[in-house]
């Protein structure tokens, strides 16, 4: 068996280096072989994990936040490597959703478990594994990585309330399978799975395990009522709005032109886009 474990970089001290210190101790608890990888860059993340699927590993385990599980994905999708994730970023949408503990001996137990195959969103070459979202959702996420603080979710919180007095609606276009829809968009998303911006459950019915995406998409509302809309996205009641669509499809094809797309916590392309939902495209450790 050979499993690696690719965490981010310790700084020498501090809360870091304690973190990454009982991650590697606790895996070593289950797998003593684990071979531990580390990277200074996305680049040189990126280089790692591809050479570990090109070696044929059995089991990939990450330690990090949604950002490092989408590197990952790119290369682990439709190979016979599993994932494994233990969630200790700032945002970790896709662990929270899919059930994955946010404690590190809990996480790392599943981690270490047998994997099933669950689907995953693809646009063009990108691989996404939970929401991709798009209007003001998406000024939210450009506003929010631009921040250094404050860290963990709230900084979609902060960011939210400086997108808010720049909210509009725009006309959008798409098509999902073979049906043709037109809204007075103010925020959509595409989910495979339940979450994003840090715990909010947009899509509270995705099951990335059912071979269709969810559509949600929240027509011209206003600044007071969308923020009563956001309280109630974070236990799905929001879906009870007037104001909100939902929708269901394996291939939706966004025509307008303009909208930028994010996935994952990262800027995937801009409209016009076509999104596919690949089932059984990744082979997770969840217990």
């Amino acid at each position: 068996m050979s499993i690696y474990l690719l965490i981010n970089p310790a700084a020498g001290r501090g809360k870091s280096y304690r973190l990454n210190s009982s991650i590697i101790d606790n895996v070593r608890t289950h797998y003593a072989d684990v071979k531990v990888l580390t990277a200074s860059s996305i680049e040189e993340t990126r280089s790692l994990i591809q050479n570990v699927v090109e070696r044929g590993a059995e089991k990939l385990i990450v330690a990090g936040g949604d950002g490092i599980v989408h590197l990952a994905i790119q290369a682990v999708a439709r190979s016979s490597t599993a994932l494994g994730i233990i969630p200790s970023g700032s945002g970790n949408d896709f662990a929270r959703a899919i059930g994955i503990p946010m404690g590190i001996k809990e996480a790392v137990e599943i981690a270490l478990s047998k994997p099933s195959k669950i689907d995953l969103l693809k646009v063009g070459n990108r691989w996404v594994a939970s929401v991709l979202t798009f209007g003001f959702s998406s000024d939210v996420n450009t506003r929010a990585n631009r921040m250094q603080r404050p860290k963990g979710p709230s900084r979609y919180t902060f960011a939210t309330l400086l997108c808010l007095p720049k909210l509009q609606s725009r006309k959008l276009e798409l098509q999902v399978d073979e049906k043709k829809y037109r809204f007075d968009l103010v925020l959509g998303t595409v989910a495979n799975t339940s979450d994003f911006g840090g715990g909010m459950k947009i899509a509270p019915n995705a099951d990335p395990t059912d071979g269709n995406s969810n559509l949600t998409l929240v027509t011209r509302i206003g600044r007071i009522e969308l923020l009563r809309f956001f309280r109630r996205v974070f236990d799905g009641s929001h879906l009870l709005h007037p104001k909100v669509h939902t929708l269901e499809g394996n291939v939706i094809e966004i025509s307008t032109e303009g909208f930028d797309i994010w996935g994952d916590g990262e800027l995937i392309g801009v409209s016009p886009i076509k999104i596919q939902l690949m089932p059984h495209a990744l082979l997770l450790a969840n217990g």
